[in-house]
C-alpha cells in the first residue's frame, strides 16, 4: 500500500488490469513516443479513480507518483536520456530538464482532460 499516495496502488492496479504487457512495452527497442502514451493512459485512469472535478491538483500527483513508480520499475527516463546524446559537460544536466519536460507534459494532459470532461454547461437558450 501506498503511504505517500491514497490512490496509487488503484491506479497501478487499473494499468495492469488494462491488458497490456509493460514488460514487453518497456522493453527491447525503446521510443520517445511510449512515454507520451504511458502518461495519456495514466491520466484518463486518474479521472476514472479521482471523480471530483476541482481535483486536478490531485490528479497531476497521482499521475506524476503513478509515473515515479513506473520510471523506477522500467528506468523510461534513463532509456529517454540515453536516446539523446549530447556533449559529456551538458550531461549531468539533461536528466533534471528531461524530468521538467514529463511533469509539464503531465501537467498539460490533466488540463486537458479537466477540460473536456469537466468542461461547464451552456445555459439552456430560451
Amino acid at each position: 500500500m501506498s503511504k505517500t499516495n491514497p490512490y496509487l496502488d488503484k491506479l497501478i492496479e487499473e494499468a495492469n488490469q488494462l491488458g497490456k504487457d509493460w514488460e514487453e512495452l518497456f522493453s527491447g527497442k525503446f521510443e520517445v513516443k511510449e512515454i507520451f502514451n504511458l502518461i495519456a493512459t495514466l491520466v484518463r485512469l486518474a479521472e476514472a479513480i479521482i471523480t471530483a472535478p476541482q481535483s486536478g491538483a490531485d490528479k497531476h500527483q497521482l499521475v506524476r507518483d503513478a509515473f515515479n513508480w513506473f520510471d523506477q520499475k522500467y528506468k523510461l527516463l534513463d532509456r529517454v536520456d540515453d536516446l539523446i546524446p549530447l556533449p559529456f559537460f551538458i550531461e549531468p544536466w539533461d536528466g533534471p530538464v528531461i524530468r521538467k519536460v514529463v511533469d509539464f507534459l503531465i501537467s498539460q494532459a490533466v488540463s486537458a482532460m479537466n477540460l473536456t470532461i469537466w468542461k461547464p454547461e451552456k445555459p439552456a437558450v430560451v
